[in-house]
């Protein structure tokens, strides 16, 4: 849920500050005084009105095992230690008592889920210089010179390589 729009339950206060302003006192000037939404002001005294009573229903499901800080060191953990398996944060005595569906619940809220790492050669200084200067040396190629160009795609192959998968923390927009 949007950090802007997070839902919070009024305290004990709030709705004693709202039943009794309500005696002497408009919707939009309590909600102003207690820094809070006209609507939740004029919603919660129907609802005081059509139950008789001022307490919460129950509420479907199991209340979160995580708190928001846990929530934030979770996220920090993953995004700081990529490689570390969902078993691992079960492990952790933080998130002990915590399930690895909850800890991937969590972090798929947050946008962070584990991709497959993927091995790459890495350009260095002097390829990039050289890649430059090939460029440079045929932009003015027109499209038949680039058709007499044959282009194939290359991979490596080994053998006896490891056939784990390499998993790793990623953002989704990264």
């Amino acid at each position: 849920m949007d950090p802007l729009h997070e839902r919070h339950e009024l305290t004990e206060f709030q709705k004693g500050e709202i039943i009794e302003g309500a005696k002497f006192s408009s919707h939009a000037e309590i909600a102003r005084d207690l820094k809070i939404p006209r609507r939740t002001v004029s919603n919660f005294l129907s609802r005081a009105t059509r139950r008789k009573s001022v307490n919460n229903l129950p509420r479907v499901g199991a209340p979160r095992k995580l708190s928001q800080s846990s929530i934030r060191y979770l996220v920090h953990t993953a995004e700081s230690e990529t490689r570390v398996p969902f078993a691992e944060f079960s492990i952790n005595t933080t998130f002990g008592n915590v399930s690895t569906r909850t800890l991937r619940r969590r972090l798929k809220e947050e946008g962070i889920r584990k991709w497959r790492a993927v091995g790459r050669c890495l350009l260095t200084q002097k390829d990039a210089k050289a890649r430059y200067k090939w460029a440079k040396a045929h932009r003015h190629w027109t499209k038949e010179d680039w058709a007499k160009i044959i282009w194939s795609d290359e991979c490596i192959v080994k053998q006896d390589s490891d056939p784990r998968q390499l998993w790793v923390f990623r953002r989704q927009n990264k």
